[in-house]
Formats: C-alpha cells, structure tokens, sequence
C-alpha cells in the first residue's frame, strides 16, 4: 500500500514539473512568430542547438520573474516535454537572436542575389530573391511571366511547386583585395630599395616605406578589380522536405512578420 501510495506522490511531482502552472502565462518570443517556436523558426533564429529531436517550444512566463521554455522533442519516436526555467532577462537574450536576423534581413534586401526557380513541372523562373517565408518564395524579375513580356514583375513561388532554386553567390573579394595588397607592397619596397638605395641618410628608409605603401595601394585594387570580375558561384539548394527552407537562411531574407499590403504586390506563380 505504502508503494502504491509514493509511486502515486512521484507521479504527481513529476506531472506539475513537466506541466505549465496555472501562474503561468504563455508569451510570444517576438510578433509574427506567434506562441509556438517550431523547428524552421529554431534553425533561422539559432534557438536552443543543444535540444536533440527538437519539435517546438513553448514560452511562459511565471510570477513575473521567471522564464520557462516548454521544449517538446522527439525521443526514440516518443515526444517528450521537458522544461528550462530561468531568470526571465534571458528572453532578452533570445530575442536579440531574432533581432539580429532582422538586421541582416535589411542588408540582403538592399543587396538580392539572383537566382532561378525550378519547379516540379519543370518551369523556370528568373529573377532577384528577395525573401523567403515558411511557404513562399519572394523573387523581382525584370520579365512578366504572366504577360510574357519584358517589365517590372514581383512574383511568389509556392515551396510545394519548388524543385529547386540556384543563386548566384558574389565571390569573396577579401582574399583578392589582401594578397595584391601585399603583393604590391612587397613589389614597391623593391622599387623603393632599387630606386633611393644611393640616397644619403635615414630619410631612404622612409622613401622605401612610401613607395612599398604606394604598392600595396595599386595592388590592393588589382585584387578588388580581379576579385569583382570573377564569376559568381552558383549554390543549388533541393527542396525534398519542408525543413529544407532553412538552408535559405544565409542567401535571403527570412520574412516572417506577416503584412498584407506586402503580400498584394507579389503575384503568386503556380
């Protein structure tokens, strides 16, 4: 009796640790993501990497001084709850995750790469990619598809359609830039040294400085200008399972705060 009795106490103790309390409200990580953080939303933001089987996260806040994460995942294809419960600042520190792919988001949209859209029906479609979603993707084209004429055209491709997408990614010019640099310093120190050797006193070293500066600053932009006339290099990207969005992340911006006015401009191609 007195087992049956502590495995009825256990059970109970366990049960109101794994459950939100009724002093608990539930909060949103940031508007737009709404109340349940799932797996796409954890990849882009960077959320809670060390959760094995992650499926979603719930977040409430208790007495107002505590933050609990609700981490639902997957364990030996069993779901599972488990809870973190910390001080409730760290939802600062959760949010800047979000905030800093907002701020990137701003800088890929100023700057789309090109790309193209394969659909399952063997469609391609051309254009700048501005932004993906959960369901879409957000191209601008200089080409109608619908009128199949030249001019101004803003479409959204279903992921459900989508094989495939290829973009242009600019190549790095920093190596380019850095190696002329030296290279031109090296070369201009040697024209220096050959050039102001016979001079007399310490103002040679200083000529050779100049010269070898002078080098670097040619050679520097010999890099940039080498750097920027290189091709781009194409990332092909397959689409086999609704999680293969998040391999975006690095090439688009992550749209997920919904605007209806945003959503009108962009004709969706099926």
């Amino acid at each position: 009796m007195n087992r049956i009795i502590y495995i009825l106490i256990s059970s109970v103790i366990l049960t109101s640790s794994i459950l939100p309390q009724e002093r608990d409200s539930l909060i949103q990580l940031y508007s737009g993501i709404g109340d349940t953080i799932d797996f796409i939303d954890r990849e882009i933001f960077g959320l809670y990497p060390d959760v094995n089987g992650y499926k979603y996260v719930q977040l409430f806040k208790r007495d107002g001084e505590f933050l609990v994460s609700k981490i639902t995942y997957l364990d030996d294809g069993i779901l599972r709850d488990t809870l973190i419960i910390e001080d409730y600042y760290q939802l600062y520190f959760l949010r800047q995750n979000v905030t800093k792919i907002l701020m990137g988001n701003d800088k890929k949209l100023n700057s789309p790469l090109d790309a193209s859209v394969f659909t399952n029906t063997g469609a391609q479609y051309d254009g700048r990619f501005e932004m993906f979603s959960k369901r879409y993707l957000y191209l601008n084209s200089d080409f109608n598809y619908l009128k199949d004429n030249s001019s101004a055209f803003d479409y959204k491709t279903p992921f459900l359609i989508v094989d495939s997408i290829q973009i242009a990614v600019k190549s790095n010019d920093g190596p380019y830039v850095e190696y002329g640099a030296l290279g031109g310093f090296a070369l201009g120190l040697i024209a220096g040294i050959a050039t102001f050797n016979d001079d007399m006193g310490a103002d040679k070293e200083i000529k050779w400085v100049v010269t070898g500066g002078i080098g670097a600053i040619v050679g520097g932009l010999l890099g940039w200008l080498i750097g920027e006339s290189l091709p781009p290099d194409i990332v092909n990207i397959r689409f086999n399972t609704p999680y293969d969005v998040t391999k975006l992340k690095d090439y688009s911006a992550y749209y997920f705060q919904y605007n209806k006015t945003l959503e009108e401009k962009y004709v969706e191609l099926e």
